[in-house]
């Protein structure tokens, strides 16, 4: 039944292109979280889901939505070159088989960020961008919220019915974008247009951003704590009263503490215990041998370059004579771009990042009292927060390629560019062609020395 379910929501989204083709880039979104093809494997199993949503959305695009394109900004000019060096990168690519295979899936990450600002331009819009991809991730976030609620959970590999490599089934990666959201989903819970009904868009929102900490709890992943701790001293930053939110943040660390079960307690004990545990420090000589690989192939060694290394080991109880491991992943987005891209990708990826928090502060700044856009400076705040803590929890784990950043970058540039769109005056056809009839002006808005142009 659930499989037929599924697979009704995928053609339900397929052919909604063609009533509105920004639906069918939603299913994208959707399918690139949901991952139905695993979920519903009787009838969508095998079936290239990604791929057939994300040609039904340019199609669509192109033959019917043609309107109001981006500026050719700096996420779309370093999208391209990120692009270029990606593929690029593959003629030295130090494993080529290996290297072609994620390739394949990182250049369709990097390609459809960088069309969704073509696609999502008003709030509606930008809201049911972030809502699909949080939605489709709240499948596997909220059951596991909800396993952690109700029986602690406990530190497991595998917590979902996803491969390894769809990144939601790693406890890290689970934990982070956990957290992640929370700030997304308070915005949500504030401003969300697409469920208008204040006590069910309040309720379901606060419900889901508790789960994201039960579910970071019920991970037992180390990176979560640190995620959790990166958002706690955001909102503290940001807080007029900052001795109001230091009770009220330490009464919640307090109450994490006391209803998480004893085997996260005990993993959590762990972190400063890094010269001991093998994971630790197994991922620290990964790190080293980043360094030095870098240092001798500063433009990277192609996607999954760590497959060439060996680390020695020191000895331990289990191999008091040392032991080696091969192919051991960083573990660390930072890490995994330099080995794979060098340091041209690296800075690529930096500025992605610089970029984006430079034009969520601008969209921060502008919008500051002008009470009509509070939903614009709200939303940059959160993405730029959302943003840093998806910067925390990547240091531990390797994500770079994963949608979660590509969507942050291409949702910051989409507010930025809706900014602009509605401050901007409206300029004159040229004289040759007719020109549409001339409304009654309306006032402008001098708060915050924006006029904002009212849509109907």
């Amino acid at each position: 039944m659930s499989d037929i379910i599924i697979f009704l929501a995928y053609v339900g989204l397929l052919l909604g292109g063609l009533a509105s083709p920004f639906v069918t880039s939603m299913g994208y979104l959707w399918v690139d979280s949901f991952y139905p093809q695993y979920l519903g494997s009787a009838i969508l199993g095998g079936v290239p889901v990604a791929a057939v949503m994300g040609a039904g959305a340019v199609l669509a695009y192109v033959l019917m939505d043609r309107k109001s394109p981006p500026r050719m900004g700096m996420f779309l000019i370093l999208s391209g070159t990120m692009i270029v060096w990606m593929t690029a990168s593959l003629t030295w690519a130090v494993r080529p088989d290996a290297a072609f295979a994620k390739w394949d899936f990182a250049v369709k990450t990097v390609v459809f960020s960088a069309f969704l600002p073509f696609v999502f331009r008003s709030r509606v819009q930008i809201e049911a961008m972030l809502l699909a991809h949080m939605l489709g991730s709240g499948m596997h976030v909220i059951g596991v919220g909800i396993k952690g609620a109700l029986t602690g959970g406990g530190y497991q590999w595998r917590l979902t019915q996803l491969p390894g490599d769809t990144g939601l089934a790693e406890t890290s990666a689970m934990a982070t974008v956990a957290i992640m959201f929370i700030p997304l989903l308070l915005y949500m819970r504030t401003h969300s247009q697409l469920v208008p009904f204040p006590l069910i868009r309040k309720t379901f929102f606060t419900c889901y951003a508790l789960l994201c900490i039960t579910c970071m709890i019920a991970t037992g992943a180390r990176t979560g704590i640190v995620c959790l701790v990166v958002l706690g001293g955001l909102y503290w930053v940001q807080s007029k009263q900052k001795l109001v939110s230091f009770i009220a943040i330490a009464m919640l660390a307090v109450l994490v503490v006391i209803f998480a079960p004893d085997r996260w307690k005990e993993r959590m004990g762990s972190i400063g215990e890094y010269k001991t545990d093998t994971s630790a420090l197994t991922r620290i000589k990964v790190w080293e041998w980043a360094i030095g690989f870098a240092k001798d192939n500063p433009m990277g060694g192609g996607f999954r370059a760590y497959e060439v290394n060996v680390l020695h080991m020191p000895p331990d109880e289990w191999n008091p004579e040392g032991w080696i491991q091969r192919g051991r992943a960083p573990h660390s987005t930072w890490f995994e771009l330099l080995t794979e891209m060098g340091w041209p990708g690296t800075f690529l990826f930096l500025s992605l990042i610089g970029v984006t928090l430079w034009s969520l502060y601008r969209v921060w700044k502008r919008t500051r009292g002008v009470e009509e856009l509070r939903w614009c400076h709200d939303l940059a705040r959160a993405l730029a927060m959302a943003l840093v803590v998806l910067m925390a929890g990547s240091t531990f784990i390797g994500i770079g390629f994963k949608s979660w950043y590509w969507i942050m970058f291409a949702a910051g540039f989409t507010l930025s560019e809706y900014l602009r769109r509605v401050t901007s005056p409206v300029k004159p056809l040229p004289g040759f062609l007719p020109q549409p009839p001339v409304a009654a002006p309306r006032p402008a808005l001098p708060v915050g020395g924006l006029a904002v142009r009212r849509r109907t």
